[in-house]
């Protein structure tokens, strides 16, 4: 029998750059998942680059992965999404599903067991580490809110009933892990701030308070420099439209992706405006899925 693992594509609704001082983050997994498959073979990484954090921790469990092949789907295929994390966690989770009795059982389920075992592999010491709130969130699912420095962590659904949300991809990119070697020091109490009133929002499902707390989010990270200007650009387009709540950049720079709180039923206003300016939705709250999914099949 071979392992298949399934992991879905992350995005940050709120909480980029807040992340990397260990404050309150927000994010959304969506379908279509990663794969990350074992099939009998040599220990060939596939297409995972052999310098990844993914291809790190294989080379350093050799013994366990010299007879497997690994095999990773990506179906965004543009990029981003959380592809390097998922890779990452599709490796971790085939070892540990194995050789748990090496750690404790526990330790499947112990996400500080993971961050600690991530950072080894995704920071070379150079600039921010990264965070791990993504690899956490897609190992958990749905909506994840987590807060590194108080160990909090929540898993939740949408529960606004009178708003939906859309992702936007862009067709822009910036690599995370270059962007976090040159970061320099910053003030992030008014993301924390905002963080904060998004993740009250949920509590008291109040849509209102939930718009207000992505406006509050999106503007710190403009007064922080935090958002490129394709997206300054993107953003004061789609906030024209009528029917938009909220919308802001997510990830480094707000590259890639936006994020955009709609008033209900609005699927065919936003398609119709996206084709108007060239960009793609690619993920709704239609379409959150479950986190990390570990299934055995025939080899």
């Amino acid at each position: 029998m071979a392992l298949k693992c399934t992991i879905p594509g992350k995005t940050f609704l709120v909480g980029e750059y807040l992340a990397l001082h260990g404050g309150p983050t927000l994010c959304v997994l969506t379908k279509p998942c990663f794969e990350v498959t074992e099939a009998k073979g040599t220990g060939s990484l596939g297409s995972i680059h052999p310098e990844s954090p993914a291809g790190k921790f294989v080379q350093d469990h050799s013994e366990y992965f010299k007879n497997i092949d690994l095999i990773f789907e990506d179906p965004y295929k543009v990029g981003g999404f959380g592809a390097s994390t998922a890779q990452f966690l599709g490796v971790y989770a085939s070892w540990m599903h194995r050789e748990s009795h090496l750690v404790g059982m526990e330790a499947q389920f112990d996400f500080k067991h993971l961050l600690s075992v991530y950072q080894q592999y995704a920071w070379n010491g150079e600039g921010a580490p990264p965070s791990g709130a993504d690899l956490i969130a897609q190992m958990k699912g749905s909506l994840t809110f987590f807060e590194k420095r108080k160990g909090l962590l929540s898993v939740n659904s949408w529960p606004f009933q009178d708003l939906e949300f859309y992702l936007i991809h862009t067709g822009n990119k910036v690599a995370t892990h270059e962007h976090l070697k040159t970061l320099k020091k910053f003030d992030s109490s008014a993301l924390e701030k905002a963080a904060y009133r998004v993740q009250e929002s949920f509590a008291s499902v109040n849509s209102e308070e939930l718009v207000l707390g992505v406006q509050d989010y999106a503007r710190a990270l403009q007064n922080l420099e935090f958002t490129c200007q394709p997206t300054l650009d993107l953003l004061s387009g789609i906030r024209s439209q009528p029917f938009v709540k909220a919308a802001k950049g997510c990830g480094a720079l707000g590259a890639d992706v936006l994020f955009v709180v709609t008033e209900k039923n609005q699927s065919e206003n936003i398609e119709k405006y996206c084709q108007s300016v060239n960009v793609k939705v690619i993920a709704s709250q239609r379409t959150v899925s479950a986190g990390l999914h570990i299934s055995e099949k025939e080899s």
